[in-house]
């Protein structure tokens, strides 16, 4: 664990962290109470926060009354599916209207726009403010780079939530009927996706993974890196038409044209997992916040059938994306007071630590080192994977551009063209050429 507190590269990592209850101390009488931090500072404000259909959601929505009896400050929580939400919060910034308070953000994917363009609110006022902190959130448990990701011109714009990585999960049940081993490498992952396709006459898909457009770039970027290929060069210019990134897209096509579910260019997150918790698909490589929903009988034939691994190697080795969610304050709101007492409260070591013990990956170093983690961790090799992918992994999960959205989108036709059995060479030309345009505006906007 105190190798995971050095590592400067957790950056990104991310999402979605349980909220759960925070404090339950008896709240003081605020017109008698002396100078100092008080949970009804803010009593009788209206915040309004934007999520995105996130696990963290599922555990948050129903702890917002214990936050609102503590505060005295009453929440409206507005959540949408993960585009739709991507979409609303861009809306939202840009209208200058906006009645949004706190929204999740994934630093490493639209931090620097927001940060550009003035749409978050800088809380180190708040942070270095005695009157506004709960002495008992404690800052300093958060892992650094978790920490980091969310600064920008030496602020920090976001509070961090949990570490996300992606990890390999397997139906072990599938496994043995078909004497597959865990693989290990990329040559391994394809064998074992063949024998269980072909062995059960494509009546049980060999994998499923992510294929719609811009949501597959952040599962195949693991497979980029892997392969030995990167989003730029050393000149700042699209890479994504290198030998080693046509060889990735090539792969990753393959693998799921080939062992995966008809369709699969419409599947995100949801449709790809949920093929694999009702056990029509033998592995999934997707985030580690998902074993929840793996793990939940109401919602998986497979909850006790499970079992993780890391990213297996590629000509490269194992190269996963470490990321991670975080809250913000929008610049606009005129309750960043209440909503930063939201965010600690979101953010507390009790919440942090109910998380972990459900299944997710705290960035908290206490909720990882706790003994109650460790005395009731029922998935040790989750916890095992998360962790070696956290030590092998790289924060650069996203195309580094200010315009993420049109880069993603130009990458995940590639992505899809490889899927659909088209030219993977030409399709890879096509989205550096319009990657190298973005860049190209980016460098124009910013004088460079």
């Amino acid at each position: 664990m105190k190798k995971l507190l050095m590592l400067s590269f957790l950056l990104i990592a991310a999402a979605g962290l349980v909220f759960a209850g925070g404090s339950r101390e008896e709240a003081p009488d605020v017109a008698d109470a002396p100078d100092g931090f008080h949970w009804r500072s803010q009593d009788g404000q209206v915040i309004t926060i934007l999520a995105n259909q996130h696990p963290w959601v599922e555990i948050v929505r129903p702890k917002i009354s214990e936050f609102e009896e503590l505060t005295g400050i009453r929440v409206n929580l507005d959540v949408y599916p993960e585009e739709q939400f991507r979409t609303r919060r861009t809306v939202e910034m840009v209208s200058g209207t906006s009645v949004v308070d706190v929204f999740m953000i994934m630093p490493g994917n639209a931090l620097d726009q927001y940060y550009y363009n003035n749409w978050a609110a800088p809380l180190n006022p708040m942070m270095n403010n005695p009157n506004l902190v709960w002495p008992e959130h404690d800052i300093d448990d958060f892992y650094p780079a978790a920490l980091d990701a969310g600064v920008r011109g030496g602020n920090n714009y976001t509070v961090p939530l949990l570490l996300e990585t992606s990890v390999l999960a397997y139906n072990r049940e599938i496994f043995d009927e078909y004497g597959v081993d865990v693989p290990t490498t990329m040559e391994e992952l394809e064998e074992a996706a063949r024998t269980i396709y072909e062995g059960s006459n494509g009546q049980t898909y060999g994998i499923t993974l992510r294929g719609n457009r811009a949501a597959a770039t952040s599962q195949w970027v693991g497979f980029l890196y892997s392969f030995g290929g990167s989003w730029t060069d050393e000149n700042g210019d699209a890479a994504v038409d290198s030998p080693e990134a046509i060889a990735a897209l090539q792969f990753y096509g393959d693998l799921l044209r080939n062992y995966g579910p008809r369709g699969a260019t419409a599947n995100s997150w949801y449709e790809s997992n949920s093929l694999f918790q009702q056990g029509e698909a033998a592995m999934v490589y997707d985030a580690n916040v998902f074993r929840p929903n793996f793990e939940d009988p109401s919602q998986s034939v497979i909850y006790d059938k499970v079992g993780y691994a890391p990213l297996p190697a590629g000509p490269a080795g194992s190269i996963p994306h470490v990321s991670n969610w975080g809250l913000a304050i929008s610049a606009n709101s005129d309750a960043k007071e209440a909503a930063w007492l939201f965010i600690q409260w979101a953010t507390s070591k009790d919440v942090a630590l109910e998380g972990q013990l459900l299944g997710m990956p705290s960035a908290r170093a206490s909720a990882w080192e706790s003994e109650e983690f460790a005395a009731t961790n029922e998935a040790p090799d989750w916890a095992a994977a998360s962790m070696t992918n956290y030590e092998n992994g790289q924060p650069q999960w996203n195309p580094p551009v200010l315009n993420i959205g049109e880069a993603r989108d130009a990458v995940g036709n590639a992505i899809v063209a490889a899927i659909l059995g088209e030219d993977v060479a030409a399709a890879a030309r096509d989205a550096a050429r319009e990657m190298n345009a973005i860049i190209a505006e980016d460098r124009a906007e910013m004088g460079n």
